[in-house]
């Protein structure tokens, strides 16, 4: 018979298992929709397999708002009717293969640290604003996609794999590293894409031209463009486009846009007089547009001038220049290398600080808007996660760095003994030896110079004297010419006296 201790210390533990087991988990559902709270890597499995039994029904499932730092699509393998993984608001982070979910439709994946995604054939709608994503690739489908990556790292249209080029419906780049475009890279889409965001890149150039049939609108705000060439003729039938707060200084006359024109937004650009003149004389429709546009946003006819000497042609600002990309560029480069270098005017670093507030401000409410409420406790553990992903981070950072500094040190020996350095000893820094090394190169190279300068000293007296030679050769050739001459003549006047001799004798 069990004594009354042990029976008390069985009660205990099999109470302690349930509130544990309370408080790793939650799960709610409605219908074929299931969310899992309060679950973390290790318990993800457990909170998983619970769904087994019911794993036919789930098409909707959402873990959004837990510390989950990984996950695996074979833990999700056995829910073959899953339609729509929500992921937002985790801490997952480098990888995140979902490839092999072939029923997948819509995936959410906002506010992690995720740096490269795949997904599978069936995607037709991915948020994964807010992110480190360097990388997305897509098996090819049949369906329209819509595709969110707003605040990521994608430096280029190609950091998209084919498979997420191919029949996009909404793509969404906004504050990201792009500093080229290539409209032909998404010939894939050109039937189907409806609205394209570049807003807050670094674009400078726009290349390729696609006839894109059923764009509506275009956003190419807040880059770096200066010219707005014929590839904009890819999106002719826009009804809704904005180039606003670029470098814009001449449009290509003859550019066309569609009369379902409805939006133009050319402003806090730098524009040359005469090229707006130009276009928007063969262009009414959208001059009328444009200020339409302008009058809108601002309530005014013309934009407001940041420079009060600049004029107006229609709503835009505008300045007469006599030889506009010249007076640009040197005007850019000037501003460049004059903050590069520290020693820029207060207006030029005072345009420099809005333009990044500007884009940290858009970064922040982009992080607002996808924001989701979460208990402290998460709070806690996803803060923990972070700070170890950082700390893991960092710990590469310094095994890296230990790494380099073992290399320099091993070449910086092996330099020192090729150069047969003196004085070097082996508890010498690395910056000991390398200020060494220089110190000697400079030797080197200064008794190489000199040896060098004795060469060519020695190479122009060499020419010097051929010189001379060769002067004192062209005298004696000549000396000897006429000494021939003189002998020639002396010959024949001796012939001469002979034959007169002859004569006289007879």
């Amino acid at each position: 018979m069990m004594s009354l201790q042990a029976c008390q210390v069985v009660l205990l533990l099999v109470c302690v298992t349930a509130t544990v087991h309370g408080a790793i988990h939650e799960i709610k559902q409605n219908g074929n929709r299931y969310k899992i709270e309060k679950v973390t890597d290790s318990s993800l499995k457990q909170a998983l397999a619970s769904l087994r039994q019911s794993a036919w029904n789930v098409k909707e499932l959402d873990l959004s708002g837990n510390p989950l730092s990984q996950i695996s699509a074979a833990d999700l393998a056995p829910f073959t009717k899953l339609e729509l993984l929500n992921l937002s608001s985790n801490v997952l982070y480098e990888t995140l293969d979902l490839e092999s979910l072939s029923t997948l439709r819509t995936l959410d994946l906002n506010n992690n640290y995720v740096q490269e995604l795949l997904v599978g054939p069936s995607i037709e709608t991915l948020h994964a604003a807010n992110n480190n994503i360097s990388r997305v690739s897509c098996l090819r489908g049949q369906g329209k996609k819509n595709i969110y990556l707003a605040n990521n790292k994608i430096t280029m249209l190609r950091d998209l794999d084919e498979g997420c080029r191919s029949r996009v419906q909404y793509l969404d780049l906004k504050l990201n590293e792009i500093d080229t475009v290539n409209f032909a890279e998404l010939a894939a889409s050109s039937d189907t894409l409806e609205h394209l965001n570049l807003q807050y890149n670094f674009i400078y150039d726009i290349k390729g031209q696609v006839v894109f049939a059923k764009l509506k609108t275009l956003d190419l705000s807040s880059n770096k463009l200066a010219f707005m060439g014929l590839e904009f003729q890819s999106a002719a039938g826009v009804t809704w486009i904005s180039l606003r707060n670029n470098k814009l200084v001449l449009i290509e006359k003859a550019l066309r846009f569609s009369q379902n024109l409805e939006h133009f937004d050319l402003r806090g650009n730098g524009f040359h007089c005469g090229t707006l003149r130009d276009f928007f004389s063969k262009n009414q429709r959208v001059q009328t547009v444009a200020k339409q546009t302008v009058k809108k946003l601002t309530g005014q006819n013309e934009e407001e001038c940041t420079v009060p000497t600049l004029g107006h042609y229609g709503a835009y600002c505008c300045e007469d220049l006599p030889a506009p990309f010249a007076d640009r560029l040197i005007a850019l480069k000037r501003k460049e290398h004059a903050l590069l270098s520290g020693q820029g005017s207060e207006t030029e670093r005072l345009e420099c600080e809005r333009e990044n507030q500007a884009r940290q401000r858009e970064i922040d409410a982009l992080k607002e808007q996808y924001r989701t409420v979460i208990d402290q406790v998460t709070l806690r553990k996803q803060a923990k996660i972070t700070l170890e992903q950082k700390k893991k981070a960092l710990d590469e950072q310094v095994s890296n760095g230990r790494r380099a500094h073992a290399e320099l040190d091993g070449t910086l020996k092996q330099a020192v003994g090729q150069i047969e350095l003196p004085h070097a000893t082996e508890e010498q820094s690395p910056l000991q030896l390398l200020r060494a090394i220089v110190k000697r190169y400079e030797e080197m190279y200064v008794e190489q110079q000199s040896a060098q300068n004795n060469a060519i000293r020695d190479w122009d007296m060499y020419q010097h004297k051929e010189t001379q030679l060769a002067e004192e050769n062209a005298r004696l050739k000549k000396l000897n010419g006429e000494a021939d001459l003189a002998v020639a003549s002396a010959n024949a006047t001796l012939q001469e006296l002979l034959v007169r001799e002859q004569n006289l004798a007879s």
